[in-house]
């Protein structure tokens, strides 16, 4: 029982033996400066015979930290820390003193005996707004990489993240340094997980599991530190298994099923080069980053000739391809790594090309080049090469003939599936293989189970709406088998009902639109009537709808659909009056001539869907086949169900709605309004190696008996609003009950609201609408009173999740809108337009002080360089050479108005971002060189300090 009582401190001692163990050196940090010198020392140690004999001097080392850290962005310190793809080393280059060209280099990506890997604890920070201790650190080279919160045994661990939260918040503007921190880990002992840093909000539901091989959880610290820690896992995690998505400038961590994926690859690529294989990952898992990363260490680590990366041009919408382009870098030629036009000439280019040894294109493509006579002498080189294929979704584009033409014209290639959902005997077609059949061994499984009980996707909240009414049935809820008839299934009466129906509800289930949905039917000809009847039964609701899907030049029913009076047309002609709504209601000019435009929009609002612009969003999208397979939106929730499904078509369509999001949405609503439960019990049972019980969400009845429970807790702890006031003086313990009984009831609301059964009216008395907003209110002043004066140490209430996440709505702060310029599509002008605008509107609502100090200036850059960007620009650093330009371009102005050296402002202003602040004495001596009298140099370093503070807030786009 003792070790249940273990405090932090003892916890701490013994993390850093184990780590000393495993042959981390333990070094003494106790403050900023110490952190610097030491770094600077181990670099100086590193660099020993380019240095020629002669130490980094305190103006060079400014330099080294001015160009590693400066005014960087977390996300370029980190790309700048791993070096590329060819050349894996951390370097900079700095001027020296003698104006000579200095190359160092801080970290080796290659080889992990090459680094110097040290521990330290109780590092403290001073120069923020409060005194704060880190509990461990670990350090390459000198440099944080992983900041370590502990917490007793017994105490709940997620308070180390939000200390966390805070620490970035009072220390890293000031201690720069720390900006180089890649990962965080957080512990009580019995529960540790692990996730990545970055520039925007940290999420603490992207908080993972480190797992062995075979998915068990390794929360032990001990266990975990034993493993996450070894090494030469570590340095992989570092060098080999982050991920850098160049679209939202982010870094991604893998996690352990995608690295031992991705390990099991090239493993089979080394010792089994004839045999190909598969990954079962389950839909949503991260399973095409997996591909990605996988392609690239086949084509840096195995002696493959080329690696192709085929895909199916069925899943290329623009966004999905600048998601692609976005974990890839650029090929040797600055070209995007995905070709998006069909041109096989291209294709068979890149092919041709020694330096490019990883190719992505799609089974279209490639198909058409192997068979056309004009490429044979191009190609014939690669008939008995060794070529590796990265297959994403295999049973989706691997099956038939192109397949077939591809293999017989690679004829010494290897191939590796990726697929959520293999092909069984019990789901294939009579034509249809197995993936077994195909592939071979499967390397690697990571379930829906796995999947669900880790939160890295979510379960399923599965309702069945009874649509066809019966004799005495019809008030029941009771679906009713036997009556399958189309007739039945499309009556007027019937589709009337369900959009009833999901008017009804939808507000409730989709928290008032913060989330969208999409509604599955049969046939375009039905998309089309349920897009009329939405039209006409909509009233005053402010509920955006519209549909998308393919269609066939001559339907087999067109002459069942002949009568103009009852409205008939052809799909596409429907379609087409869909679209004029559309161009209508967004301002847009699409139209049939040009689906993949279309296609294009209604794929970005899905994604970008969004509280602040309501007006933009696609709340409800009807289809028919499209958008149920690789489309991938953690805004998307809801799934409206009303056709027949079956096996991986059934959780492919159900697993649009299971990504991870905020804690806010719970599961992935799944509304079936025809008689599915067999079949989805069935498709359950297969992808989860028959153990279903984690997949869905807990019953109706089992929320409302857990909600009951919690309401009675809040209650007995704060009876009314009154006794609320009062608990402020009793202390933090009565204000701390209070908060966690409220924070039960939140929870369990956010989860029960989506039921269709669920109603007030169940728990009056003692529960409404009305309390809840009462209540609601007095929790959200708690959380603001602590937050406006943090820092107390002795207050049990500053780590406590307040999941305030659950109460707000979309925040708008600059991360969100630097997503937003850095995804404006630049390929047609209409695109272009329509996202500088939507930024515009939300600039000049901002509420934000750091977006309010920003905003003049990014408003700036949408008028003055977004209109000149090529379509193939990137975005983020036209943004970044802009803030440069513009900076430079004030410093000017601020020295020839205050008769001082241009050069000794920016001086000031690197000292700035060195130390956290301006040396005052340093300032009013330079000054007085200048011929300045006393006054006037006190004036002058009072506005040149304003100027400094002022232009770091306006031209960083980082804390």
């Amino acid at each position: 029982m003792a070790d249940q009582y273990q405090s932090e401190a003892q916890l701490e001692d013994h993390l850093i033996k184990k780590l000393q163990t495993q042959g981390y050196q333990y070094i003494a940090i106790p403050d900023e400066t110490a952190l610097l010198n030491h770094f600077r020392d181990i670099l100086n140690q590193r660099n020993q015979a380019r240095l020629k004999g002669r130490n980094l001097s305190d103006r060079e080392f400014k330099a080294v930290f001015n160009e590693l850290i400066g005014s960087k962005t977390h996300y370029q310190v980190a790309q700048l820390l791993r070096g590329s793809d060819t050349q894996p080393y951390g370097k900079i280059v700095i001027q020296r003193d003698d104006n000579t060209n200095l190359y160092l280099e801080f970290f080796d990506g290659v080889k992990p005996e090459n680094n110097i890997f040290e521990v330290t604890h109780q590092m403290t920070i001073t120069s923020g707004k409060h005194e704060n201790r880190y509990d461990v650190l670990i350090l390459l080279n000198g440099l944080p990489v992983t900041q370590i919160e502990l917490k007793r045994k017994g105490k709940d661990f997620t308070e180390a993240f939000h200390q966390i939260i805070r620490y970035r918040d009072e220390s890293v503007p000031f201690a720069k340094l720390l900006r180089t921190i890649q990962l965080y880990v957080i512990s009580n002992g019995n529960e540790t997980r692990y996730f990545a840093n970055g520039d925007g909000p940290l999420n603490s539901s992207f908080l993972f599991y480190w797992t062995d091989v075979n998915n068990n959880w390794l929360n032990d610290l001990d266990a975990f530190s034993a493993s996450f820690f070894e090494q030469s896992r570590f340095h992989s995690l570092i060098a080999n298994y982050s991920i850098f998505d160049s679209v939202n400038k982010r870094m991604l961590i893998m996690r352990p099923y995608q690295i031992f994926a991705t390990e099991a690859i090239l493993k089979q690529a080394k010792d089994h080069p004839g045999e190909n294989a598969y990954v079962w990952h389950t839909t949503g898992s991260g399973k095409t980053i997996t591909a990605f990363k996988t392609s690239q260490l086949l084509a840096q680590k195995t002696a493959v000739e080329k690696v192709i990366f085929l895909i199916d041009r069925a899943d290329l919408d623009v966004q999905t391809a600048k998601n692609f382009n976005a974990y890839l870098p650029e090929t040797t030629s600055g070209e995007p790594a995905l070709d998006m036009t069909t041109s096989t000439y291209n294709l068979v280019q890149q092919l041709k090309r020694q330096d490019n040894h990883l190719i992505v294109t799609t089974i279209q493509k490639l198909n058409q080049a192997v068979k056309s006579d004009r490429y044979k002498a191009d190609l014939t080189a690669y008939h008995d090469k060794p070529i590796a294929f990265i297959e994403d979704e295999a049973h989706r584009s691997q099956f038939g003939e192109m397949r077939r033409n591809v293999n017989r014209w690679f004829q010494n290639a290897q191939h590796f599936g990726f697929t959520g959902t293999p092909i069984f005997t019990e789901n294939k077609g009579a034509k249809d293989r197995t993936t077994a059949d195909l592939y071979g061994k499967c390397l690697h499984k990571y379930l829906i189970k796995d999947a669900i009980r880790d939160h890295n996707v979510l379960g399923f909240a599965v309702q069945y709406m009874n649509t066809i009414k019966k004799g005495d049935e019809r008030g029941t809820d009771r679906l009713v088998k036997g009556i399958d008839t189309q007739a039945a299934f499309e009556s007027e009466d019937r589709l009337h009902r369900i959009v009833d129906h999901i008017l009804e509800k939808h507000e409730q289930i989709s928290k008032q639109r913060h989330y969208n949905a999409i509604f599955t039917v049969p046939s375009t000809r039905i998309a089309l009537k349920y897009y009329e009847l939405f039209k006409v039964l909509m009233g005053d609701r402010n509920i955006n709808v519209t549909t998308i899907y393919t269609w066939v030049a001559n339907e087999e029913d067109n002459e069942a659909y002949q009568d103009k009076n009852k409205g008939d047309q052809t799909s596409r002609h429907g379609l087409d009056t869909v679209i004029e709504d559309y161009n209508a209601k967004y301002h847009t000019s699409f139209s049939t001539d040009h689906f993949q435009d279309y296609f294009g929009d209604v794929s970005k609002r899905m994604k970008a869907h969004n509280d602040q612009t309501p007006e933009d969003n696609i709340d409800i999208l009807i289809v028919v086949n499209m958008f149920l397979t690789g489309f991938d939106s953690p805004r998307l929730s809801t799934l409206y169900v009303d056709k027949n499904l079956e096996w991986h078509g059934l959780i492919q369509a159900y697993s649009r709605t299971n990504r991870v999001e905020k804690k806010e949405k719970p599961f992935g609503n799944i509304v079936v309004y025809r008689n599915l439960k067999q079949a989805t019990d069935q498709a359950v049972a297969l992808f989860s190696d028959d153990d279903p019980a984690v997949i869905f969400a807990p019953t109706y009845a089992a929320l409302k008996g857990k909600l009951d429970g919690a309401i009675a807790s809040l209650q007995e702890t704060a009876p009314d609003l009154a006794s609320i006031d009062q608990l402020y003086s009793q202390g933090d313990k009565a204000l701390e009950k209070f908060v966690l009984d409220f924070r039960d009831v939140l929870r369990l609301y956010n989860q029960i609201r989506v039921y269709d059964e669920f109603q007030w009216d169940d728990f009056a008395p003692a529960f409404n609408a009305q309390k809840m907003e009462d209540y609601r209110g007095k929790y959200y002043e708690a959380y603001r009173r602590i937050k406006k004066n943090p820092g107390d140490k002795d207050s049990i209430l500053e780590n406590i999740d307040f999941e305030i996440e659950l109460l707000q709505t979309d925040k708008i702060d600059v991360t969100y809108i630097l997503n937003l310029i850095n995804t404006i599509d630049l390929s047609t002008p209409t695109g272009r337009e329509e996202d500088t605008n939507k930024i515009k509107r939300l600039l000049h609502n901002a509420d934000n002080d750091d977006l309010k100090s920003k905003a003049a200036l990014l408003e700036r850059f949408l008028d003055q360089i977004i209109p000149k960007l090529q379509p193939r620009a990137d975005v983020s650093a036209e943004l970044n050479n802009f803030l440069d330009y513009s900076q430079k371009l004030a410093m000017a102005d601020f020295a020839k108005k205050h008769d001082i050296p241009v050069e000794f402002v920016a001086e000031q202003l690197t000292d700035f971002n060195f130390y956290g602040h301006l040396n005052g004495h340093e300032i009013m001596s330079q000054l007085g060189k200048s011929g300045l009298k006393f006054g006037e140099r006190r004036k002058v370093k009072q506005q040149l300090d304003t100027f400094i503070t002022e232009a770091v807030q306006a031209y960083t786009l980082t804390n």
